[in-house]
């Protein structure tokens, strides 16, 4: 999980690194058709946990996003080759923003960077049904294209298991940590449980079901809305290769939209943004086994944004981290709050 990754500034010293990334890089204002990096102005946009967003804008009034990886959540060599490998497969979706260009060499400032096109609209409205409805048709839209024969992105044999195995290794190092809580590894040790018994429980997919790109981590602010009220999603730092099911839950689960907004969705709304989903992905690709495996999804994706959390804890402790959020820090303890972890308790475990 990375939550809603562009809710600060970049820092200073990011911005220096990549003007210097621009500067006199000929290739990237080929790629950009500008006559020259002199033709391009370099303005800060949002910084994340991993990667640092800049918007370029060219004299002729043409905007890009650079995004510069600091980190891979992934654990790869080639972090921002990935992202750019995935938004080529999704180009013809018409949901995602255009490749331009990538480096994923370093040679420039050490860290590897992308272009991609600047993608117009503002940050979705959970209260608003027509916005989570229009959100529901973009993943439809996203899940629909078929993976490329030569697809590099990650695949889990099963998805649903080897989630809940991320989650328990994220765990493991809050448990290890000398920040750990008494109260809160009984507690979250209850949900593993639980969601163990429900993961061994739920039939095996398919391969053709295990196939799909997803984005993972499908918070609000990865939703833009634009003026005709057509949605894009941005930010493919951690696609894989997968179930639908992982990215519908990561969406309606309680973890992912108190972030960015007070909504928790009720079970008539969660219903609401399924049957627009399914609508939207009109038979284009089989609804298999999904009904039965959902629920187990909705146990997983909790503990995703509750294990990121602690582990996320932790790494804010290190004054050795290279990035860091603010906003981050602050909402972290609420994921590992006594009433934060009951009301995951009722709405994801118990009313199932």
């Amino acid at each position: 999980m990375e939550p809603a990754c562009d809710s600060a500034a970049p820092s200073s010293e990011s911005l220096r690194e990549a003007r210097r990334f621009v500067e006199g890089n000929g290739a990237l204002a080929r790629a950009l058709g500008v006559d020259g990096p002199g033709e391009l102005t370099v303005l800060p946009l949002a910084q994340g946990e991993h990667n640092a967003n800049f918007v370029l804008e060219a004299r002729d009034g043409r905007r890009f996003v650079l995004r510069v990886n600091y980190a891979s959540q992934l654990g790869l060599d080639d972090q921002i080759g990935y992202e750019f490998a995935a938004l080529r497969a999704l180009a013809s979706s018409g949901r995602t923003p255009e490749p331009l260009y990538v480096d994923g060499t370093r040679s420039r400032i050490g860290r590897g960077a992308l272009v991609e096109s600047f993608v117009e609209g503002a940050w979705i409205d959970l209260e608003d049904s027509r916005q989570v409805r229009e959100a529901a048709r973009a993943l439809a839209d996203v899940h629909s294209v078929a993976a490329p024969p030569d697809c590099a992105l990650l695949r889990a044999e099963d998805p649903l298991r080897s989630q809940l195995e991320s989650c328990r290794r994220l765990f493991d190092g809050y448990q290890a940590s000398d920040l750990a809580e008494g109260r809160v590894m009984r507690e979250v040790d209850e949900l593993f449980v639980r969601a163990q018994r429900a993961v061994d429980a739920a039939p095996v997919p398919s391969p053709c079901e295990c196939s799909h790109i997803l984005n993972t981590e499908a918070v609000p602010s990865h939703f833009l809305i634009d003026g005709t009220g057509r949605a894009s999603i941005v930010d493919w730092e951690k696609p894989v290769l997968g179930e639908v099911a992982q990215d519908l839950a990561y969406f309606l689960s309680p973890t992912t939209t108190i972030w960015d907004s007070d909504v928790i969705f009720s079970a008539p709304e969660r219903a609401q943004f399924l049957k627009a989903y399914w609508e939207a992905v009109g038979g284009r690709f089989p609804r298999g086994s999904f009904d039965v495996r959902f629920p187990a999804y909705r146990m997983v994706n909790a503990l995703v944004g509750i294990t990121w959390s602690c582990n996320a804890w932790v790494e804010y402790h290190d004054p050795a981290r290279p990035l860091r959020n603010e906003k981050t820090l602050e909402l972290l303890p609420i994921y590992f709050s006594e009433e934060f972890l009951d009301l995951i308790r009722r709405d994801c475990f118990d009313a199932l």
